[in-house]
């Protein structure tokens, strides 16, 4: 098994060798602030990723950001790749990168260390940055003197956040409430004791409303009627909630044989094994848990609020809402945390002086300017980056501009990335692939723990965590020498 992880880490240390290569030093040139006038027109290249809902909100943003008077010089040529090719297709490119392009909060540091982004500490006012959520921005500092993330002297600011996104959990509200009336249950019970977006359940309530709510299940695990309580279960999300974590705080040590860290992970097992309310893994693979629930297969699922744009697209036939997701209260030091993704808006470090000024334009409308950040939610693309828009005008809709969209409880995505007091017990947290060098990591642990049978009762959580802790040391130590 080490010999599997040394392979990874290997290629991880190739790929970052390529990237180091390519890059090089700053261009020479003065540097261009993006508040002065761009008189010599300029192409710049700009990279996302996403579903074509998401390609077509970015591509409304980029032409409104050309037919801004002071653009004029400006032309972005924009392309959109699907987020399952995006990063091979950006290695690909990596000595011909685009100007400005998204970077998942989770390659960030390989890239970040390799010397491929372009330092923007210059072209943004810290007043400019007190506005975004303090966290968004403290994940794309990078000091490359004591290869450390976050905020710190010495450190550089090497992309602006594109968004914050909470995956919380989801319900078809239309066939729980029909499941509620079937079964002869209290609505107004349910929905007050188990539903509230302030107030998270624990692993225990969830499962008891789910086996409320799911017909009694076959001999062989599934519901008679083939509607699931939910499509599967987060991994982050449950060991979050259980105050737990893959590794310490500086990713040098393993922690997977923690028992808050095993204990979550049976959790998720038992919702099939034991409660038969989660869809078994033979039947994981043949749809994903965004279209099972989208096809009304299941109740529960898990939601971003750049989902939204897809879902009204849709016009799918039924409402639905958000919940904070469930933590462990059993354990007084849990809570409910839910994974939060981000991506930066980041500059190739080949960018010469007139590109970079004009791709920091182009990030800084994305990623600040007022007018964009309000069109984004419209969209249905994201939470407002910006705090006062976020708290304020799309938590209560002042513009009117979410009238009669779901999810109605969209406070559940702001208090999951503003953390809440200690009685609502609700706040988020950056995936753990961002600490650590190289991301292949999460998903041999993802296949090893399928392949020794934890979905399928063969073995348990503590047993394949025991038997993989050592591999997975090996390769935290090799990721953290291939940093430093």
């Amino acid at each position: 098994m080490k010999k599997r992880w040394l392979a990874v880490v290997l290629a991880g240390a190739l790929v970052g060798a390529s990237l180091a290569g390519c890059s090089g030093s700053d261009p020479q040139g003065p540097i261009i602030s993006p508040e002065d006038p761009i008189e010599e027109e300029v192409t710049i290249n700009f990279w996302g990723w996403g579903d074509l809902a998401e390609q077509q909100n970015y591509q409304t943003l980029v032409n409104q950001f050309m037919a801004e008077e002071g653009n004029e010089n400006i032309t972005v040529i924009y392309r959109g790749i699907n987020s399952a090719t995006y990063m091979t297709t950006l290695r690909a490119s990596a000595r011909n990168l685009p100007e400005l392009f998204y970077m998942p909060d989770y390659d960030f540091l390989e890239w970040v260390s390799a010397g491929s982004l372009k330092d923007i500490s210059a072209y943004v006012e810290e007043e400019e940055l007190s506005q975004l959520w303090p966290q968004a921005v403290d994940e794309y500092y990078y000091n490359p003197d004591t290869a450390t993330l976050g905020q710190s002297e010495g450190a550089g600011l090497y992309g602006l956040p594109k968004d914050l996104g909470p995956f919380t959990l989801v319900y078809n509200k239309s066939l729980l409430d029909a499941r509620i009336e079937q079964k002869g249950l209290d609505a107004d019970e349910i929905y007050a004791e188990y539903l509230t977006p302030t107030q998270a359940m624990t692993w225990e309530k969830f499962r008891t409303l789910l086996k409320m709510l799911v017909n009694d299940a076959n001999n062989d695990g599934t519901p008679d009627d083939s509607v699931y309580g939910i499509s599967h279960y987060e991994i982050e999300t449950a060991v979050y909630s259980n105050n737990a974590n893959f590794f310490n705080d500086d990713a040098s040590e393993q922690r997977i044989t923690d028992q808050n860290f095993i204990d979550a992970l049976q959790f998720i097992a038992d919702l099939t094994l034991v409660d038969h309310v989660m869809v078994p893994s033979a039947l994981q693979s043949d749809m994903d848990g965004f279209t099972r629930f989208v096809n009304q297969q299941c109740i529960f699922s898990f939601m971003g609020p750049w989902d939204c744009a897809q879902f009204w697209g849709f016009d799918i036939p039924f409402t639905y809402n958000i919940l904070p997701v469930p933590y462990n209260g059993e354990n007084p030091d849990a809570m409910s945390t839910a994974w939060v993704g981000s991506m930066g808006y980041c500059v190739s470090a080949r960018a010469n002086s007139l590109q970079t000024a004009a791709a920091m334009r182009l990030a800084k409308y994305l990623c600040m300017n007022e007018d964009a950040q309000r069109k984004f939610y419209e969209l249905g693309q994201q939470v407002p980056n910006l705090v006062s828009m976020a708290t304020d005008e799309y938590l209560n809709d002042t513009q009117g501009l979410l009238e009669g969209k779901d999810p109605a409880d969209r406070s559940v995505w702001v208090d999951t990335i503003n953390g809440t007091s200690d009685t609502d017990r609700i706040g988020g947290k950056v995936r753990p692939r961002y600490y650590t060098y190289s991301s292949g990591w999460y998903d041999d642990f993802l296949t090893y723990i399928d392949e020794q049978g934890l979905w399928t009762g063969e073995r348990t959580a503590e047993q394949i965590c025991k038997a993989y802790a050592p591999s997975f040391q090996s390769v935290l130590t090799e990721m953290k020498a291939n940093l430093g």
